[in-house]
């Protein structure tokens, strides 16, 4: 296939084999800032581990003395915080994983991509607050999706307001492809797509 070059400055990681050639590029950009709200979060939460610690052997000597259970109890309220702090460092220091695509001989693959918490850029908090599971975000494992050569139409190209995006639908799902790509190499991408689609119409 006769692929043009990617647009200048553009963020793809190229890998070509017998079986396939894939695109890879970073879910979300890079955000520096979200290291040290990791770390920050991840040595609280060793800080209050410590101190739970001590408050623990601290309501249990006196519990001993004089049988005070409300010391007791606010030791448990204060273990439940440790769980939450952990949670906020594992968020910001998450692996990016990469979104992808493999076009092989007879099948386009997509794989999702997953990142951390990022400070550069709200979108997860933004247009999709109103559907953002936490819970989801958290423990989802990543997604990969087959496309044969007379369905790849179901992905499209399209532009809304100022905004642009290169879709799919998954059954009642919109499944967004380089969300976080420019404008020129998410043209590009839907451009190395068709082609894909075009090479297979040739052999036939």
């Amino acid at each position: 296939m006769n692929r043009p070059k990617p647009p200048c400055g553009h963020q793809f990681r190229i890998e070509a084999n017998d079986s396939a050639t894939t695109f890879a590029w970073k879910h979300r950009p890079n955000d520096p800032i979200r290291f040290f709200f990791g770390v920050y979060y991840l040595v609280s939460s060793f800080m209050l581990s410590y101190l739970i610690y001590i408050d623990i052997k601290q309501a249990i000597d006196s519990y001993q003395r004089s049988n005070d259970m409300l010391r007791i109890w606010g030791a448990i309220v204060f273990m439940m915080f440790f769980p939450l702090i952990f949670l906020l460092a594992y968020l910001f220091l998450k692996k990016n994983r990469l979104e992808k695509i493999a076009f092989k001989e007879q099948k386009l693959i997509f794989q999702e991509g997953k990142g951390p918490i990022s400070f550069v850029n709200f979108h997860w908090m933004g247009k999709k607050r109103h559907n953002f599971n936490p819970i989801s975000f958290v423990f989802s494992k990543v997604k990969s999706y087959s496309f044969n050569r007379s369905d790849v139409d179901r992905i499209v190209l399209e532009g809304f307001g100022q905004q642009q995006r290169l879709r799919f639908d998954d059954g009642a799902i919109r499944v967004e492809i380089g969300e976080y790509l420019r404008e020129p190499e998410r043209e590009w991408l839907f451009e190395q797509i068709q082609q894909w689609k075009s090479a297979g119409n040739k052999l036939t």
